[in-house]
Order: structure tokens, then sequence, then C-alpha cells
């Protein structure tokens, strides 16, 4: 599947920074450098402008879309119960075989679609990772409106925790990617025979559907990281939506 991302309020996945200057940002946006043509394709041989760009990581997306599905279908509810205090990592084969009925089918779901990672799961059954998670880059239109100075890769956004005593503000300053900014996403599903009764592709649309209407990156609760995938953009409903997905798999399995 190939659609664009846009960020509708700013989007903050942190990067690492070499250096901290005083005054400066605290917590920057990951980037890399590019070489780019005048009409915002990129240029692989060293030659045109070299610019620094934000870019989303494919870790990221995917990471956070099988957080929203283990949660949707209850599996981190049942995780909880039956861990209690080692909940919290991502649904694997072992705590699979503890469940049972449609729970399991969906914990099975979910292993297949995402894998699990070295050392945990079921060693003696292990499965090829059927969606891949490109890294998401910006749109050649982005770039270019970017070229021309007519919108912007990065903002600042200060952030203040108040001391409950004194009532002091402590402000820490943030770099998002501004709203109104476009990236190329994809998402690959690898299909085998074996699979052709798995509801994979409308897993994935529930997944993204699930972060629509969520949020991406840091600080989601306080207003950053709003998406929206050019594919789902005229839906009126969503949450409709995603109950009726939500049902179609469900009866599949």
């Amino acid at each position: 599947m190939q659609t664009k991302l846009r960020i509708l309020t700013g989007l903050h996945i942190g990067g690492s920074d070499d250096t901290m200057q005083i005054g400066g940002i605290d917590s920057a946006v990951i980037k890399r450098e590019i070489f780019t043509n005048t009409d915002g394709t990129i240029n692989y041989d060293g030659t045109g402008k070299k610019i620094t760009e934000p870019y989303i990581p494919g870790s990221s997306l995917k990471g956070k879309v099988r957080s929203l599905l283990e949660h949707s279908f209850g599996l981190i509810a049942e995780q909880k119960v039956k861990l209690g205090e080692k909940a919290g990592k991502p649904i694997d084969s072992s705590f699979a075989k503890s469940l049972d009925g449609i729970l399991q089918k969906k914990a099975n779901l979910i292993i297949t679609l995402f894998g699990e990672s070295a050392g945990s799961g079921d060693k003696s059954n292990t499965k090829i990772t059927r969606a891949i998670f490109r890294d998401t880059f910006l749109t050649k239109e982005s770039r270019k409106l970017y070229l021309e100075d007519k919108i912007k890769l990065s903002e600042e956004k200060a952030e203040n925790t108040i001391n409950r005593v004194s009532v002091m503000a402590n402000p820490r300053f943030m770099e998002r990617v501004p709203s109104g900014v476009e990236f190329d996403f994809e998402v690959v599903l690898r299909e085998f025979d074996e699979d052709k009764n798995l509801p994979l592709s409308k897993t994935i649309e529930l997944g993204l559907l699930l972060l629509q209407n969520d949020a991406l990156g840091g600080g989601g609760s306080r207003g950053n990281g709003k998406i929206e995938f050019e594919k789902f953009q005229n839906i009126e409903n969503l949450k409709s939506k995603i109950k009726e997905l939500m049902d179609e798999i469900e009866k599949s399995l």
C-alpha cells in the first residue's frame, strides 16, 4: 500500500543531538542529509543543493500500529491479567499459547503480521514477518515548497512543567515537523499460500485507521502527532469504520 501521510498537528519523533546549545532545542526530530534538485527530487550523485530534512522511521510506524492493534484486540488487557507487573512487552507466541479461542487467533494474527523479537516466543515455529514498513520520506512536492521558502520543515514548541508549590514554569523546547508537511508512506505485505485465509491486509488497514484516530510520535496527549493518510481522508465516521473492520476481521478468524 502506498499513500501520502499528511501532518495535521506538529509531529515529534526524536533523533539524537551531537551538541546541546544553551537556549537551543532540548529535543530535536530525527533527520537525514540529502542532495536535491530544484523540482524536489533527490539527486544521488552528490550534486544539487544539500539539505537536512526530517523523516519518519519505519520502526516508529510499525511499533505504533502494532501497539494500537494489540490494545484494540484486547490482548494487552489479557496480558495484564495473566502477567501482572511483567506485562507490557509485545505479544509473542509463548503468550499466545496461554490464550484460547478468538483471543489466541488474534494474537497469532498479530505475530504473523509483525513477527516477534529475537529471544522471545516459540523458536521451533519462527515465522517470517509479513508487514514491511518503509522509512517514510518527504514528498517531492513538500521538498520543492521548502526549497522555494514557502513552508518550513521544522518548528520550535515550548512546553512547560509547572511546579505545583511555587507555580513556577520550567520551559523545555521541542522541535516538531509543522502541520501541512507531507510524506510518502509505504507498507509492503508479503503474501504466502498459507496466509490466503488470513485477513492480513484488512488488519493493516485497521491499524492505519487506529493510528489516524490516535497520534504518532511524542506528546500525543498534548496535541502533537495528529496525522492523516490520503487514502482515508474522506472517511466521514472514522470510529464507525474502525468498528466495521474489527467485526469483519473477527468473523474471518
